[in-house]
């Protein structure tokens, strides 16, 4: 029977198979049936392994359980390399690309017994260019960008987690957009080996899921941080939440400034210790700062494709690539210069609480498959390098999720996801077993 096992929370899912009441083959199987359904319209895989993915599982029911991801269908980025799989980078430039080794995010996966159900469609080079995917509750509307495919995969249940990638916005936006919770760890956390560079200070891989502990899970298994493995218990102490608007809070449109607000009220209701947070005014500086070295650094990485073969390169990301080139090296410099002010203004604003609540986006998805959407509140977190996470809260007025952005002390993702995991069961937002 594989009625519904595709809206088990990931972390249910492998508790139920280690526990002998769920075999991998019937996961798989429900999965599969829900890719055959949903993907013709959605669009949110490169390439499909489906055929592969469900005979590795037959082949795991009469093994022992044995690691974090044993039988789940995972989602890869198609930034990210696989050896059995072609990896693109969403570029017309590698349409049939087959990579000679695994990412190393993948390895540890596989090593985790996650099964590989295909390649989630990425923006051109995580960048500019969108791809084919429609938002899986409105498929006129985008689903976000750059880690398009990963959320919509998720967000349609095709696959309970997924990989995404995040040098701007990447993973909160289209988490927001498509309901989903979207991590993006502290810099660093997970290796990016075997990952396209795109602007090497801010680069960053995280996971899409259905909960808080369904992210950390992925994290855990890809970085090899046991420690990111939740319980169901929650955090001792009071949490403390600081409501930070941010510089660009004017730049979001009401219903969002609304649903944080209500967030922000909700969980004060609750017990939780909520304080608006001043911002730091180094801060009004700082989008621009991440703007300018992400340009300039991805100039860099996208050297070789825009000298040698920019006649497959779209008109935006030579555009993009030839803004980078014009940065000069004291306008870097600057940029700079301003990150680590930010940096010391964080850490001091940490002394105080322990998460911020912040917008996730400018509003719910916009209109068409053309672009995907403003990045604009996602910037300052990945400038920062500090951990954080979209949590699905609210709708807009077409009815389309808004996410409210949560986010942690660098280096400390242990404590903040479980303070995440606190606050969402307080929120009343725990993903509900099926």
């Amino acid at each position: 029977m594989t009625q519904n096992l595709h809206l088990l929370p990931a972390h249910v899912a492998v508790a139920r198979i280690s526990q002998g009441t769920l075999k991998p083959s019937d996961l798989m199987q429900a999965y599969v049936a829900r890719v055959a359904e949903l993907e013709p319209t959605v669009g949110a895989f490169e390439a499909l392994n489906t055929e592969t993915a469900l005979k590795q599982a037959r082949a795991l029911d009469d093994q022992p359980a044995s690691g974090l991801l044993f039988g789940l269908p995972l989602g890869i980025k198609d930034l990210i390399d696989t050896v059995d799989l072609p990896t693109t980078y969403g570029s017309a430039i590698y349409p049939h690309h087959q990579p000679v080794a695994d990412a190393v995010c993948v390895v540890h996966s596989k090593a985790q017994g996650g099964l590989i159900m295909g390649k989630t469609v990425t923006t051109e080079f995580a960048w500019r260019y969108p791809g084919k995917t429609a938002n899986p509750h409105n498929i006129k509307h985008t689903p976000g960008g750059s880690s398009s495919g990963s959320a919509a995969a998720v967000a349609a249940h095709m696959v309970p987690l997924a990989f995404g990638s995040q040098t701007s916005s990447s993973i909160y936006r289209p988490a927001s957009y498509c309901g989903v919770v979207g991590y993006k760890p502290s810099f660093g956390t997970i290796n990016r080996v075997g990952a396209k560079p795109l602007a090497d200070s801010f680069d960053t891989l995280g996971t899409m899921g259905h909960c808080v502990a369904d992210v950390a899970l992925l994290a855990a298994a890809a970085g090899r941080r046991h420690d990111l493995v939740l319980s169901a218990e929650p955090v001792a102490a009071t949490p403390r939440v600081g409501l930070f608007r941010t510089a660009e809070w004017g730049h979001a449109d009401a219903e969002t400034q609304k649903i944080v607000l209500a967030c922000a009220q909700q969980l004060s209701e609750a017990g939780v210790n909520v304080v608006s947070v001043e911002i730091p005014p180094i801060f009004e500086s700082l989008v621009q700062a991440q703007i300018d070295i992400m340009e300039a650094e991805a100039a860099m990485s996208l050297s070789d494709e825009y000298s040698a073969h920019r006649d497959r390169c779209s008109e935006r990301l030579i555009t993009a690539i030839e803004r980078g080139y014009a940065i000069d090296i004291e306008r870097l410099f600057a940029a700079r210069d301003v990150i680590k002010k930010s940096i010391a203004a964080l850490e001091d604003i940490f002394k105080d609480v322990d998460v911020l609540l912040s917008p996730a986006a400018a509003g719910e998805a916009p209109v068409g498959l053309e672009a995907t959407g403003n990045p604009m509140f996602g910037r300052i977190w990945s400038a920062l390098g500090n951990p954080g996470l979209t949590l699905p809260y609210g709708q807009g007025t077409q009815g389309l999720p808004i996410g409210v952005l949560l986010a942690g002390a660098s280096g400390q993702d242990r404590a903040f996801l479980q303070m995440a995991q606190t606050l969402e069961a307080k929120l009343g937002l725990a993903f509900k077993t099926a």
